[in-house]
């Protein structure tokens, strides 16, 4: 149970530093080529996902960021990820 949960973990954050890539990658390219529809509808659909799939890790395993904690700093007396003892 435990691994599995770890695995998912995993995934779940190999997912967002992909969507985060991708929509870095797409804002450069953005920049130089405005006029795109194409690469702009690619961008905002990679918006979407990255929002999906840090939601469903915040809910699941709590905030990446501290832009994302609002309501409370109960964040702050749980484990940090390094003491959780999560592999690579």
């Amino acid at each position: 149970m435990e691994n599995q949960q770890n695995e998912n973990r995993q995934n779940l954050l190999r997912k967002i530093m992909e969507y985060k890539f991708f929509v870095n990658d797409l804002t450069l390219y953005l920049d130089t080529h405005p006029d795109d529809r194409k690469a702009l509808a690619l961008h905002n659909d990679y918006v979407q996902k990255l929002e999906e799939v840090t939601k469903e890790f915040e809910k699941m395993y709590g905030p990446l960021t501290v832009e994302t904690v609002m309501e409370s700093w109960e964040w702050a007396q749980n484990l940090w990820p390094w003491q959780r003892g999560f592999n690579r």
